[in-house]
């Protein structure tokens, strides 16, 4: 199975990007192929679907997105890697999470292909189980982060709620300082 794929992006189309690693270009479904630019290396977390006649890479730029669309796909009925793609392409991965923790099925109405029997699915088939997983792919930086801002005195529930908004694109530092923003504003 491939797992991860480094390269540089040779091709950008509509829903995919070729990733060109040691000679072999490879067509990756991707959420935003907008964000990736041409003759740049980037690094992607992949998941592979396998049918029939038909092998489909799916690609993430970090960890935790991986762990939540293969659980999607794995737990949830109906809900195939293109349908759970199509999510991703209109909710981040902490807009998600926040979505299901909440039960707010109706925030799935914007989302191609998923009707509201899907959306309650979702929902209900991944509560408990998307807080486990969450926690499985912690990143170093938001474990850094997390120890930092509890030490500081902030909870560790109002934390964790920060930083799964925030996520683990930016350093250290700046998630930090914009965590204690949000924490001290009471947002």
């Amino acid at each position: 199975m491939i797992a991860l794929i480094e390269g540089e992006i040779k091709e950008v189309s509509e829903n995919s990007v070729v990733i060109f690693a040691n000679g072999i270009g490879y067509e990756v479904f991707v959420a935003h192929p907008e964000n990736f630019i041409p003759m740049k290396k980037y690094m992607l977390y992949i998941y592979e679907s396998r049918k029939e006649n038909d092998l489909s890479l799916y690609g993430f730029t970090n960890k935790g997105e991986k762990a939540i669309f293969a659980l999607i796909v794995k737990k949830v009925n109906g809900v195939g890697p293109k349908t759970a793609m199509g999510i991703f392409r209109v909710l981040t991965k902490e807009k998600l999470i926040s979505i299901i923790d909440s039960g707010d099925y109706k925030a799935f109405k914007p989302v191609p292909g998923i009707g509201e029997k899907t959306a309650k699915r979702i929902v209900i088939e991944l509560g408990g189980e998307i807080k486990e997983e969450e926690k499985k792919v912690e990143t170093e930086k938001i474990k850094l982060a997390k120890s930092a801002l509890i030490s500081l005195g902030y909870s560790a529930n109002d934390v964790a709620k920060v930083l799964r908004e925030l996520g683990d694109e930016n350093s250290v530092e700046d998630i930090v300082r914009e965590a204690i923003k949000r924490l001290s504003s009471g947002e």
